[in-house]
């Protein structure tokens, strides 16, 4: 029974983070589809692998539209707003530690201790993250930061463009970026204080998924007016990534 309980996690998995980012690479779907980058000019990240990637973002591509856009929109029509946003909140909340000490890596003391303040405030007020009371406070407000934004503060290029299966668009610094963020994240995120394996995937499979019904429209929307989806993405996450770095 466990295996097969492991087995239809790892295949949820799959599923649900077909369009899902790194967490800690500061990349956020949302915003790369959003923002509008027509006056910004960055110059263009190396891609010697776009023959793999191109093949990589085309199966992710699949899988999107054939497995995890029709199971995102059956759990947009299950799960209320309120509860998806509150859910969303609780994960953002979490993530405080990668945010905290990436600050201090690049010498953001008060961007650190602002962060310290929402965490607090969030935990506290908001009910463990559930509402995100440090949004009504401008006096806490600041930028998302994450190793890989740091690494790029201190003159470090991205390396080379990559399209990692299931994961989506990232770079060589920002993927070694992601690994120094769990290494050095002081405090525990709630899948880590599950002693079960199946248990904690299972609360990651949760966070993908809630963020999921997101993204939807705004990927359809850039797949169907981009000429070259592969590289509507590619410029996109180069230029994001640039104006966080500069931030």
């Amino acid at each position: 029974m466990k295996a097969s309980r492991t087995i239809l996690t790892a295949v949820t998995v799959a599923i649900t983070a077909s369009l899902a980012p790194a967490q800690e690479d500061g990349l956020d779907m949302e915003d790369l589809f959003e923002e509008d980058f027509e006056e910004t000019v960055v110059p263009p990240i190396n891609d010697p692998l776009e023959g793999l990637n191109r093949a990589i973002f085309r199966f992710n591509d699949v899988v999107y539209s054939k497995v995890a856009k029709p199971f995102a929109r059956t759990y947009a029509k299950v799960v209320p707003d309120p509860v998806e946003k509150g859910l969303g909140n609780v994960f953002d909340n979490a993530k405080f530690p990668s945010r905290f000490v990436s600050n201090v890596f690049q010498g953001r003391f008060g961007n650190a201790g602002k962060e310290t303040g929402q965490f607090l405030v969030n935990s506290t007020a908001g009910l463990g993250g559930i509402f995100k009371i440090s949004d009504e406070m401008p006096e806490l407000q600041t930028s998302r930061e994450d190793f890989g934004q740091a690494m790029g503060s201190w003159g470090m290029g991205h390396g080379f463009y990559l399209v990692i299966p299931f994961m989506g668009p990232t770079s060589l610094r920002d993927f070694a970026g992601d690994f120094v963020d769990d290494t050095v994240e002081p405090l525990p995120e709630p899948a880590s204080l599950i002693d079960d394996d199946s248990d904690r995937m299972t609360l990651r499979i949760v966070e993908f998924t809630n963020r999921l019904p997101a993204l939807m429209d705004l990927y359809d929307s850039m797949r169907r007016s981009a000429i070259d989806p592969y590289v509507s993405v590619r410029d996109a996450y180069t230029q994001r990534r640039a104006r966080q770095v500069a931030e």
